[in-house]
C-alpha cells in the first residue's frame, strides 16, 4: 500500500470544524492553541463557532482552514498512520508544504495569513470572478479560453483542472462572460458563475504573487521529509521548487487531476482526505475507481480510516 494525503482548499469550511477532535486529541488542541497565539483574530471562534459570520471571508477562511487540515493531520499522526506523498488543493497547498516539513507550521500559518490578505487586496484591486464548466474536455477548455482573451485582450484562464468534465475557469467579467457563451457554443453541459470574490489563480492574481515572492526570501525552506506534490507542476518538488512555486502557484492554474494521474503512475493506491467536506475524495473517484479513497473530519471518519488502513499498513 502507498498512501497519499490530501488537504481541501477555500471552499470546504464549515462552522464547527475540527472542534470533535480539538477536544478529543492533545495534538489537535496543541495546533489550534499555537493558532490562535499566532493570529490576531480568533482562530478558535471563527472555526468552531462563528459568531460574527466571516469564516467564508478570504481573509479568514485561509488561515482557519489551514489551521483545521493541519490539526486533523495531526490527529492521524497520533494513530500511527504515516503517508508516503502529500498534495494539497489550492490554500491545502500549505498543509502539504508544512506536513512535508519543508517549512515549519508556525511560519507556514503566517505565511497563509499573509497569502489571505494579499489575494484579497489583490482582489478588490483587480475585480474578476470564476466559473465552473461541467461536461467539457479540458483541452478544449483551454483552447477556448486562449482565444476569448486574444480576441478581447482581457484575461481568462483554468483556474483549477479538478477531474475531467469538472473545471474551473478564472478572469475578468467580461471574459468570462464571453468565455461561457463561447463554452456552451462548443457543447460544455452547463458554465456556472461561482461565489468568489476573485479571480483566484489567474493573472490577475500578480500582485499578490509579487508580494509572497517578496515575503517568502527570509524564510527557511528545508528538504521535504515527505514527497511533496506541486499544484503547478502536477510533480514531486524539491525544497528549491516549492519556494519557486508559491508565488507562482496564485496565478497559475491547480492541476489536480493531472497531480491524482501523476500518483497513479508512482504507484499510489491510496488516498486519504485530510479535512473538512470531502470534495477532493470525491473527485479522486472520478479519475480513478481503481484505487481506496477516505476521508478524515471528525471522530466518526477518523476511526474508520484507522481500522482500515491501520490494519492494512500492519
Amino acid at each position: 500500500m502507498k498512501v497519499a494525503l490530501l488537504f481541501p482548499g477555500q471552499g470546504a469550511q464549515y462552522v464547527g470544524m475540527g472542534k470533535e477532535l480539538y477536544n478529543y486529541y492533545t495534538n489537535t488542541k496543541e495546533i489550534f492553541d499555537k493558532a490562535a497565539n499566532l493570529l490576531d483574530w480568533d482562530v478558535k471562534e471563527v472555526c468552531f463557532e462563528d459568531q460574527n459570520a466571516i469564516i467564508n471571508q478570504t481573509r479568514y477562511t485561509q488561515a482557519a482552514l489551514f489551521t483545521t487540515n493541519y490539526g486533523i493531520y495531526e490527529a492521524l499522526k497520533a494513530e500511527g498512520i504515516r503517508p508516503d506523498a502529500v498534495l494539497g488543493f489550492s490554500l491545502g497547498e500549505y498543509d502539504a508544504i508544512a506536513a512535508s516539513g519543508v517549512l515549519g507550521f508556525e511560519e507556514t500559518l503566517k505565511l497563509v495569513d499573509q497569502r489571505a490578505s494579499f489575494m484579497e487586496e489583490c482582489a478588490n484591486e483587480y475585480p474578476g470572478g470564476m466559473s465552473a464548466v461541467i461536461g467539457m474536455n479540458t483541452d478544449k477548455i483551454y483552447e477556448i479560453c486562449q482565444q476569448v482573451s486574444e480576441s478581447l485582450g482581457s484575461s481568462v484562464t483554468v483556474a483549477n483542472d479538478n477531474c475531467e468534465g469538472q473545471v474551473t475557469i478564472a478572469g475578468t467579467k467580461e471574459a468570462l462572460e464571453s468565455a461561457s457563451k463561447a463554452l456552451k457554443e462548443a457543447g460544455a453541459r452547463r458554465v456556472l458563475p461561482l461565489k468568489v470574490s476573485g479571480a483566484f489563480h489567474s493573472p490577475l492574481m500578480e500582485a499578490a504573487s509579487k508580494r509572497l515572492e517578496e515575503t517568502i526570501q527570509n524564510l527557511n525552506f528545508k528538504a521535504p521529509q515527505i514527497p511533496i506534490v506541486s499544484n503547478v507542476t502536477a510533480q514531486f518538488m524539491t525544497e528549491e521548487e516549492v519556494k519557486n512555486n508559491i508565488p507562482l502557484q496564485v496565478i497559475k492554474g491547480v492541476r489536480f487531476r493531472e497531480s491524482v494521474l501523476y500518483l497513479l503512475e508512482q504507484g499510489f493506491d491510496t488516498f486519504i482526505e485530510v479535512g473538512p467536506k470531502c470534495t477532493l475524495s470525491n473527485l479522486v473517484k472520478k479519475i480513478s475507481s481503481d484505487v481506496v479513497v477516505y476521508n478524515v473530519e471528525n471522530i466518526e471518519t477518523l476511526k474508520m480510516t484507522i481500522e482500515k488502513v491501520g490494519g492494512m499498513r500492519a
